[in-house]
């Protein structure tokens, strides 16, 4: 979590909806008795349990106006929760239900709902069980061959020049150095943009890629752990959601990544130069984008971006030293 007080994310309720967004959701669900909030993660948009005659959903609603970039991530999802219903028995995941898309005025609305959880994911900080439960999901997702589907783009496309901006940028470059006080970066910058680079072999792979999963994207259903927030997904190697997960899981007290990491038998069959890549390549986003302005009504998630950057570039200096 983020080490220094931001201000708070403003997340859309229920009763804030516009009157036809409410009705295109009581068209599908029927008379809402209830409506509870859900404020964990990193999205502005409403995420709510609703309880209705026929039973509970999570219902999702993104509002371009509001941020442009959730409505394109929230599209991304539905697409991609189509392609997971080719594995449903296979993700660990709530089930997706539907999804549908209005225009009011001059704003753009996404809705997706899913089977309502039972409850939140682990605690935090991290319980000794629930962190085992919870790198047990990570295996689990590893395990799952990606569908063969357009929505499941290859790791391998994906790229990763941070650290090129980084070097070329003179404003940037003074912020993302002012972040490490040791001095260990400012030689190495180059060495790490040149690792970045090698992101696309460094991570191929035909397994299936959560690539966005903390703690925050789990929930509790069935007596089980499950992943929620699937806009990320992707195609590629089987440690990669482990690996990712790492910063966010020493900020919140769960252990040393390279020991969590390497402990893990998914990250003990990685190849150890492929990780320190990824690990590069992730450290670099992170860095930049926390230097940047914050996105519209996720004023601390820059917070956020900053104090896992600083955990891999911790990371980086064990392997590279």
């Amino acid at each position: 979590m983020p080490t220094e007080a931001a201000e708070p994310r403003r997340r859309l309720t229920w009763d804030q909806l516009p009157d036809g967004v409410g009705a295109l959701i009581t068209e599908r669900t029927g008379p809402v008795r209830s409506a509870v909030s859900q404020e964990g993660g990193y999205s502005p948009g409403m995420a709510s349990v609703l309880t209705t005659a026929h039973g509970r959903l999570f219902v999702k609603v993104a509002s371009a106006r509001q941020n442009a970039h959730s409505v394109e991530l929230y599209r991304k999802e539905a697409a991609v929760s189509v392609a997971l219903r080719a594995v449903r028995n296979e993700v660990p995941a709530p089930a997706y239900r539907w999804s549908v898309e209005t225009e009011i005025g001059d704003d753009t609305w996404v809705v997706l709902a899913f089977d309502a959880a039972d409850g939140p994911g682990p605690r935090i900080p991290w319980q000794p069980a629930e962190l085992t439960e919870a790198l047990d999901l990570v295996a689990a997702v590893g395990q799952v061959p990606a569908p063969d589907d357009p929505a499941i783009q290859p790791l391998a496309e994906m790229v990763f020049d941070e650290w090129h901006t980084v070097s070329s940028d003179d404003e940037v470059r003074r912020r993302v150095l002012a972040l490490d006080s040791s001095g260990w970066l400012a030689p190495r910058v180059a060495d790490l943009a040149a690792l970045a680079d090698r992101w696309p072999e460094a991570t191929d792979g035909t397994s299936l890629v959560h690539h966005d999963l903390r703690a925050d994207n789990m929930v509790r259903a069935g007596g089980r752990l499950l992943a929620v927030d699937w806009p990320h997904a992707r195609r590629g190697a089987p440690w990669v959601d482990l690996l990712g997960m790492m910063p966010s899981l020493a900020l919140e007290g769960g252990g040393d990544p390279e020991e969590v990491f390497t402990a893990h038998p998914v990250g003990a069959a990685a190849d150890p130069d492929a990780v320190t890549v990824a690990i590069a390549a992730l450290t670099g986003m992170f860095l930049e984008r926390s230097v940047q302005p914050p996105p519209p009504g996720i004023p601390h998630v820059r917070a956020f971006q900053r104090d896992q950057g600083l955990v891999g570039l911790r990371w980086l200096q064990g392997r590279m030293s």
